[in-house]
């Protein structure tokens, strides 16, 4: 079984730092700003079109992503409860993992490295704006499971024959994962390890 993970949200706890990053962009591109609660209702994968939804043009969307990305890369922020011990674990076992994000790949890999877990991932996947189709490359055959905690991530990941497991971040409240087709639902990785994760989520299977 392949153990895949979406970053933002899903194992960094960042829904507060995405805020701001939004209204960086808006403040950029002259938009108006909105509140927490304002995107917690609007926040949605893919990033242009939340930004469309946003009131930024077309032809504006590649200049909010870039001051999105800046301004996240500007600002720390925690990781999910019991993360970094479930990645070194699965690390340690010799499990397969890869992580996913739509941001920039610098962005990404200097996240990795601010909290040690550079190593714990076989594959680093950045940029990825088509989840269904990354997800597709990195399941090929057998088992799957997909860590996200959007709507989109969970969409995609049912889409792409993984087992999709929904993560309470803040960006999505669990009826809406549930309702994209969320198999299970976690609010954080306290106590998990490759064999609790395939009883609890894909029913046992040999490594």
């Amino acid at each position: 079984m392949k153990f895949l993970f979406y970053w933002n949200g899903t194992i960094a706890d960042d829904a507060a730092r995405a805020c701001y990053a939004t209204n960086a962009a808006l403040d950029a591109l002259g938009a108006p700003r909105i509140d927490p609660l304002e995107f917690d209702r609007k926040f949605i994968l893919p990033m242009d079109e939340m930004f469309l939804r946003l009131g930024v043009s077309g032809d504006d969307l590649a200049t909010a992503a870039s001051h999105w990305n800046k301004a996240m890369a500007s600002r720390d922020a925690p990781i999910r409860g019991g993360a970094a011990t479930f990645l070194r674990t699965l690390h340690d076992a010799g499990e397969y993992c890869a992580v996913i994000s739509a941001a920039g790949e610098q962005y990404l890999r200097d996240e990795l490295a601010y909290f040690g877990l550079t190593d714990c991932f076989d594959e680093v996947l950045t940029g990825a704006t088509d989840k269904v189709t990354a997800l597709e490359g990195l399941r090929q055959e057998g088992q799957a499971l997909y860590f996200g905690d959007t709507e989109y991530d969970i969409a995609s990941a049912v889409a792409s024959g993984c087992i999709a497991v929904g993560v309470l971040s803040g960006y999505c409240p669990e009826d809406r994962l549930r309702s994209a087709g969320a198999q299970h639902i976690i609010t954080d990785y306290e106590g998990m390890d490759g064999v609790t994760a395939r009883t609890l989520f894909g029913g046992y299977v040999t490594p």
